[in-house]
């Protein structure tokens, strides 16, 4: 929760302006208050950048904040336009949005408003004596703060009375509450590789979801945003858009389940079919004409071993293998996602100059030259094109229509075909993932969490059943190809503080036991009571 106090003499100047009703200029003004509120608080969720962080600045539009901030006076006036107008305004612009460009404005809070958050961890609450039970209650928060943050979020889930309703306006994601206290307490005071930008909003992230589950009995609630290209998104904070190890803290002990190679591997599935449309009809035709795509599904360690090997070839550059394969993944990702295959950016109609994502990706041009000139991948690359040309030519042929979409269009009105097959696999992504949960509820299991082509159980669902269900996609689809990756997730456990604080108490009472048979003086004022004397020996 984002807490906004304004100065004393906000309220008297307000007062002193509008004497009458008594109440209303307090009324007015705590309404303001509560609609900045909000929009920061909505900001936060978005995610600050370094800079924004930095400098204190709040991406927020200045507009509605005007439009809900309320009105003051018998000529209802604009409450923000008179703090502007009368040198009390609460926030200041430091740069000004636009519609065209589509960004908001930046502002600062003034020295006239001062702002409390929340959700921020308090390290002087963190401190090493404190007990398990003490730090997981101070960061659980009180009922009053976590009722007025669910309230804040969902200002419509008290008239969602009907449970249809509620199930589809939200999806109930559980939260292994304790795993997440823990992540919140490791992130607060042990984490040091992870810079202090990304700890605060991942702090941010997990006490708001911990403050919701709590008030909500282990329940965290997702707002339902589905999207026109297949996907079910959700507004806010929720298990996607949160980095992989809030995640794994959210949702605790479980398995995850992964379509491997998901776009490639659907995009395969259109291969045979090519080749009956070009009247290629031998037994291994398909392998013959896909041979670096079906290297890439079938065993794609070592294609990326192979690729690896022919890009990272001098002996100056870094050597970590891992980072390497990681380049290696997105660059080929970013193929399949019809990202250009060249090295270098190419003229915008704003006179700059756009680069590829592969450029992006592999920022040494050498390594990018490399990459784009191995055999492995130039097959790729041609065998993906040929896959893409062939999808967007049966949208051209059978559902024109779709061509008619301004979302599946470039600026200038032209179906772009990138777009086209973004929306074609996410309604199938979504379509096979549907079949994967209702062939795992046969079998009583339910998911706990979806993230696009990823599904969470909280126990493994077992090689027969990992195969009945792969049987079913590929029976319902008629692709081939599918298969799931598993891999098992552990939440965060706790750091121990209790038997921390014992052991570092036992230390310290041998080394005062030591000292004291030595011949050791205390400093301390006698008091008869060892006990006293010892707690101020380990203080001191």
């Amino acid at each position: 929760m984002i807490k906004i106090e304004p100065q004393p003499e906000v309220l008297a100047a307000l007062k002193s302006a509008f004497p009458t009703p008594p109440n209303s200029a307090a009324r007015a003004l705590d309404k303001y208050c509560r609609a900045l509120e909000g929009l920061i608080f909505r900001a936060l969720q978005r995610g600050l950048t370094p800079e924004e962080r930095k400098l204190g600045l709040f991406p927020i539009p200045l507009h509605r904040l005007a439009n809900v901030g309320g009105r003051i006076g018998p000529k209802k006036i604009r409450l923000h336009q008179w703090l502007r107008e009368n040198g009390m305004e609460l926030v200041r612009p430091a740069t000004t949005g636009s519609n065209l460009t589509g960004q908001v404005s930046q502002v600062k809070l003034t020295e006239l408003a001062l702002m409390t958050n929340q959700l921020e961890v308090n390290t002087d609450a963190m401190r090493p004596e404190l007990s398990e039970r003490e730090i997981a209650a101070y960061l659980t928060g009180d009922e009053e703060s976590n009722a007025a943050l669910c309230a804040l979020l969902y200002p419509d889930a008290e008239s969602l009375t009907d449970e249809e309703q509620i199930r589809e306006t939200f999806d109930f994601l559980p939260v292994d509450t304790r795993s997440l206290t823990n992540y919140i307490e490791w992130l607060s005071t042990e984490a040091t590789l992870i810079t202090a930008d990304r700890k605060a909003t991942a702090i941010h992230q997990a006490r708001l979801v911990l403050g919701v589950a709590t008030h909500y009995d282990g329940w965290y609630l997702q707002r339902k945003k589905p999207s026109e290209f297949g996907r079910m998104y959700y507004e806010g904070v929720s298990v996607q858009n949160v980095n992989r190890e809030l995640r794994r803290a959210i949702l605790g002990d479980c398995w995850e389940y992964d379509i491997r190679s998901s776009v490639i591997t659907w995009k395969m599935g259109f291969a045979q079919a090519f080749l009956t449309s070009q009247g290629v009809v031998e037994r291994d035709a398909v392998r013959r004409t896909f041979l670096s795509t079906l290297c890439y599904i079938e065993d794609r360690d070592d294609f990326m071993v192979t690729v690896r090997r022919s890009v990272f070839t001098d002996p100056d550059e870094p050597t970590d293998a891992e980072f390497q394969t990681k380049l290696i993944k997105q660059a080929i990702t970013a193929i399949s996602f019809g990202a250009r295959a060249t090295s270098t950016g190419w003229p915008n109609g704003s006179g700059g100059i756009t680069n590829s994502a592969i450029v992006d990706i592999l920022r040494n041009p050498h390594q990018r030259r490399r990459f784009l000139a191995d055999m492995v991948v130039v097959g790729f690359i041609r065998e993906q094109n040929c896959l893409d040309d062939y999808i967007f030519g049966l949208v051209k042929t059978r559902f024109p229509e779709l061509l008619e979409r301004e979302s599946l269009q470039t600026p200038s009105g032209r179906p772009s075909k990138s777009r086209v097959l973004a929306f074609l696999y996410q309604h199938a992504e979504t379509e096979v993932m549907d079949i994967v949960t209702q062939a795992a509820a046969k079998h009583g299991r339910q998911p706990i969490a979806r993230v696009h082509d990823a599904i969470f159980f909280r126990k493994r669902l077992g090689l027969d059943l990992k195969l009945e269900i792969e049987d079913e996609m590929r029976d319902q689809t008629g692709n081939p190809y599918w298969r799931l990756s598993s891999k098992g997730l552990e939440g965060y456990r706790s750091l121990n503080r209790d038997q921390i604080r014992e052991e570092r108490e036992h230390r310290a009472r041998i080394a005062y036991e030591e000292q004291q048979a030595s011949g050791y003086t205390s400093s301390f004022a006698l008091t008869g009571d060892i006990s006293v004397e010892f707690d101020e020996f380990v203080a001191a």
